[in-house]
């Protein structure tokens, strides 16, 4: 690949069978920091193919080019594209690398980050890369750009960085009205003394792509005040079948129209709304024993085209009445206390309460069901075992999730009510960051082992149809066999230092002695 180098320039200025699960693994690289390995278990799922130079990866998608399957694999390395026409023995077919992705002032033997949710232009075939303030190692005090590279995959086989848009935030960036602007939301650094790092932000910032070699970032912002009518950090966006683009963060989920002409209830009459300026639809916050710590990280509205992969619809929860959302939180190793999922109604939240809500006066979304992996068959004990609801994807009512040191799960949630587990897959030394339903299988991203394609069995979806959940193996070594004398041992995790336990890193690797920013 080429990368033109006047983007940085402009910038300153302004072939194996499908494996069982039973199979032997690619030996692992030796552990940092004497953290000792965990067992692993499985039950229902099958190993298909591990690509392990992908370690560090955190995101994936795809895109269709008629004649081949494309995947996108970002990670701390850069990106990497893959031909899955045949998923089971992914192509690779080019790698824009981070020294690629440097800006001036970047030490280049540092990651690249983060990027946690990837987005493409299928029409365009475009792909986003968000970057964060930690990104190359930069540190609290000094400059650290932040924003988002396009990256043109017209060939995927020859990726080229057409520009790179400054701004004031990039942990995540979402597309949005057919990929003719970006909302890009995370932690944007706002000089404050609050001493609640994520009241010092608060806000999703707007870039117009329409000429993606001139992308232009708005003066203006989207979901102010979200936590009960204060200030507080954006996480992710995603957009659902019917358009509403639903951003997640500390005070819940909301969701906006972003085009066509509807009722606006704050301003009490029909608008347009547009990406710049948005329509509220409907969403909130959820009551503190549901979600203690009020940070929502993602989500997922089944409606529409996506009606059948989500719960089936009742009188009581009728179709696309349904929120399925995040809390990422550590406080509890099995994640008894938090960091759950969670499924809430949207019912009663369609005239925009939650943008009215004070702390006073609260608004809260009604509870349907709620699922963690406490007190289930597989989930690990220990005090320093990071457990935490993060990524998941949905696909005919069975939800793949990942849940970092305790393994990716899926659940089937035909009853939001009583969410079962039905499958799971935790190898030995994994840190599950997101899977991904594609072409049947499960492309999951795990930041210690890679990118891995999974297969769920027969047994898993007889489970679904008789509502049996499962019983699970704990003995070492049951999810993918390993060499004798080859242990695969665990990531040394570490808060981060601006969002804390909310993205963690790795403690000791591409670092300064001592530095616990090492993303």
């Amino acid at each position: 690949m080429k990368m033109w180098a006047a983007v940085l320039g402009a910038v300153l200025i302004g072939t194996v069978l499908p494996v069982a699960a039973n199979a032997v693994e690619p030996p692992a690289k030796p552990a940092a920091q004497g953290k000792a390995p965990l067992p692993g278990a499985s039950k229902n799922v099958e190993l298909r193919k591990a690509l392990p130079e992908t370690e560090g990866a955190i995101s994936i998608n795809f895109m269709d080019y008629h004649h081949r399957d494309v995947m996108f694999v970002s990670g701390k390395f850069g990106l990497r594209t893959y031909d899955v026409s045949n998923p089971d023995e992914p192509v690779l077919l080019d790698h824009l690398t981070k020294q690629e992705l440097a800006l001036p002032g970047d030490d280049v033997a540092q990651r690249f980050w983060e990027n946690e949710d990837v987005s493409v232009d299928p029409e365009r075939k475009l792909v986003f890369l968000a970057r964060e303030r930690t990104a190359f190692g930069r540190q609290g005090g000094a400059e650290r750009p932040t924003g988002v590279y396009i990256v043109s995959a017209a060939d995927p086989a020859n990726l080229q960085l057409q520009s790179f848009a400054p701004m004031g935030t990039g942990h995540i960036t979402t597309c949005v009205n057919d990929c003719r602007y970006l909302w890009t939301t995370g932690y944007d650094g706002t000089p404050s003394t609050d001493p609640d790092t994520y009241r010092r932000s608060g806000k999703v910032f707007v870039t117009d792509i329409r000429d993606p070699r001139n992308p232009r970032t708005l003066p203006t912002y989207v979901d102010l005040n979200r936590d009960q009518g204060e200030t507080h950090m954006t996480h992710d966006v995603q957009v659902d079948a019917a358009g509403i683009a639903w951003v997640a963060g500390t005070g819940g989920t909301r969701g906006y129209y972003t085009r066509g002409w509807h009722w606006d209830p704050l301003k009490n009459r029909f608008r347009e709304a547009t990406a710049i300026d948005p329509v509220p639809y409907a969403g909130g916050g959820v009551s503190k024993a549901t979600m203690p710590t009020a940070f929502s990280h993602n989500s997922f509205r089944p409606v529409g085209r996506t009606l059948s992969d989500g719960p089936r619809p009742t009188r009581e929860n009728p179709a696309g009445s349904l929120l399925l959302h995040t809390e990422e939180a550590f406080g509890s190793p099995t994640c008894k206390d938090q960091g759950r999922f969670v499924i809430s109604s949207l019912t009663g939240s369609e005239q925009a309460q939650s943008w009215r809500a004070t702390p006073d006066k609260r608004f809260e979304l009604r509870t349907v069901g709620v699922w963690t992996p406490d007190d289930q068959e597989g989930t690990l004990p220990g005090k320093d075992t990071f457990c935490s609801a993060h990524y998941f994807d949905v696909q005919k009512r069975i939800v793949a999730y990942s849940w970092y040191e305790q393994g990716t799960r899926f659940l089937d949630i035909s009853n939001p009510a009583k969410p079962i587990q039905v499958a799971y897959w935790r190898p030995e030394g994994s840190t599950s960051f997101a899977p991904y339903w594609h072409k049947g299988r499960v492309f999951l991203a795990d930041l210690s082992r890679g990118v891995e394609v999974l297969s769920l069995t027969h047994d898993a979806y007889q489970a679904q149809s008789t509502g049996t959940n499962v019983t699970l193996r704990t003995t070492p070594g049951d999810a993918v066999a390993r060499p004798a004398g080859q242990v695969r041992n665990r990531l040394p995790l570490v808060p981060d230092p601006d969002y804390g336990t909310a993205c963690p890193m790795l403690e000791g690797r591409e670092c300064e002695p001592g530095s616990l920013s090492c993303c």
